[in-house]
């Protein structure tokens, strides 16, 4: 595939960064999922004002097809330095094609960039395609969250 970029995030990409951040809740929390795009859009417009270093698209031919938002961390308790990565998110069109692997290449290389000891990266249980991403890139598993809803 030619012509792919990944570049810092700019304002004018906050839209399309807003559907991919629904999509995202639609995947992880389902009928209770935050699908207001106004929600999303003010959330990354104060994000991207207060601590833009993390968030990344990546282009196809110079359009969003994916996005990567990672937030640098320290342990409060061994005081290191870890990444958490807040979203990842690969436009339908074009997942399960090399991009994914591409944009994970380009996060780890962030976080070893700036020192990193740790990355982590929640997910949610039936998202297989990412679940195999963070596999194959030696993430390993654990935490499990149980959950249980009153009626």
């Amino acid at each position: 595939m030619e012509n792919i970029n990944i570049r810092p995030i700019k304002e004018t990409d906050i839209p399309v960064i807003a559907e991919f951040e629904k999509e995202i809740c639609i995947i992880s929390f389902g009928d209770t999922a935050v699908t207001d795009l106004d929600v999303h859009q003010k959330k990354l417009l104060k994000s991207h004002k207060k601590n833009p270093e993390g968030m990344f698209v990546l282009t196809v031919h110079e359009k969003v097809a994916g996005w990567l938002w990672m937030d640098e961390k320290i342990n409060f308790l061994t005081n290191e330095k870890y990444i958490n990565f807040r979203s990842f998110y690969i436009e339908k069109n074009f997942q399960g094609s090399e991009l994914s692997v591409k944009l994970m290449e380009f996060a780890m290389e962030f976080c070893k960039s700036v020192q990193a000891n740790m990355v982590v990266g929640k997910v949610y249980i039936d998202n297989i395609s990412m679940r195999a991403l963070y596999k194959k890139f030696g993430f390993k598993p654990t935490h499990l969250t149980m959950e249980y809803k009153f009626d």
